[in-house]
């Protein structure tokens, strides 16, 4: 079993209980585990507004749409704010419209589309909500409506970030790499969780010539799966990840990769999301050090 420090791990083939070692820093003011970062941060610039009346004012109506967009944003994991607090910042644009279909019946939707930079002429993805009301609640009060609609389309873009954040590049020459089947991921975890880890495992590995693929082929001498334990406290918990890794052929287990760190009791997504890199690289460190000790250890068996 692997415990992995911040800067320290040691190695062993066989198995033994686990001991409690941060896979990230442990101070509560410097631990990314606390702040809410799982891709390229997202300007979200102030909505434009083609409606007709709402009976509110339409600056304040541009304020509070904003603020809410990002909110509605930051609700789905992403980290959103309504200024660029990054110089890789993605820019979000958005307009709310009205278009009347009867007497008393109103068609409003939310455009929105995401670009590289502050230049709007290209989208990365764009998305669009609609919905049908009557027209007399739009001039009422117009806020639980738009609530709604943006509500929808925070969700609709989550989605569409996750599948931009799927998106690969060339694959690397592995006919001298590895190949380790990514077995299982634990259920305790939603699929762009597993996804962005998965991406994360798969970046770590490729720098250190290990090839990570989902299906099981006739190169792949290792399976990976990871178990999860998480203890809530009164203010924080301990999460535990344990990484275990066992040949293909056989089933006989190489060794295990142990990662524990106390976090905040917010959803997993939130922790692991972010910490993803850092768990990634300690993990691909530890599997290559586990596979350089079977190696020795083959060795010495042969002599």
């Amino acid at each position: 079993m692997i415990k992995l420090l911040p800067l320290l791990f040691i190695a062993l083939i066989t198995a033994c209980g686990p001991l409690p070692r941060p896979f990230m820093a442990q101070e509560p003011d410097s631990n990314p585990l606390l702040k809410l970062e799982n891709t390229r941060p997202l300007a979200v610039e102030p909505p434009i507004f083609a409606l007709q009346e709402t009976g509110i004012e339409l600056t304040d109506l541009t304020i509070w749409a904003q603020d809410n967009l990002s909110q509605a944003l930051r609700d789905q994991n992403l980290p959103a704010a309504n200024y660029a607090f990054a110089s890789n910042s993605l820019h979000l644009y958005s307009s709310f419209e009205a278009e009347t279909i009867s007497e008393d019946q109103v068609v409003i939707s939310l455009k929105i589309g995401v670009a590289e930079t502050t230049n709007p002429n290209q989208f990365l993805i764009e998305s669009e909500e609609r919905t049908t009301i009557p027209s007399i609640h739009l001039k009422k009060d117009s806020k639980p409506i738009l609530a709604e609609i943006i509500k929808r389309a925070s969700q609709n873009v989550s989605l569409k970030i996750s599948q931009l954040d799927q998106e690969t590049g060339p694959q690397p020459q592995i006919t001298d790499y590895v190949h380790i089947q990514l077995f299982s991921l634990s259920d305790r975890l939603d699929d762009r969780t597993k996804k962005i880890l998965e991406n994360e495992l798969r970046a770590s590995f490729q720098l250190r010539k290990l090839y990570l693929t989902r299906r099981a082929t006739e190169d792949s001498a290792y399976k990976l799966s990871l178990e999860i334990e998480l203890s809530k406290q009164a203010e924080q918990g301990i999460l535990s990840l344990l990484w275990i890794l066992e040949d293909s052929t056989s089933g006989e287990e190489i060794g295990q990769i142990s990662q524990t760190n106390p976090v905040p009791n917010i959803p997993l997504s939130r922790i692991l999301i972010p910490a993803s890199e850092a768990i990634s690289e300690g993990t691909a460190i530890g599997i290559k050090d586990l596979l350089q000790q079977k190696s020795l250890q083959n060795q010495t068996v042969l002599k």
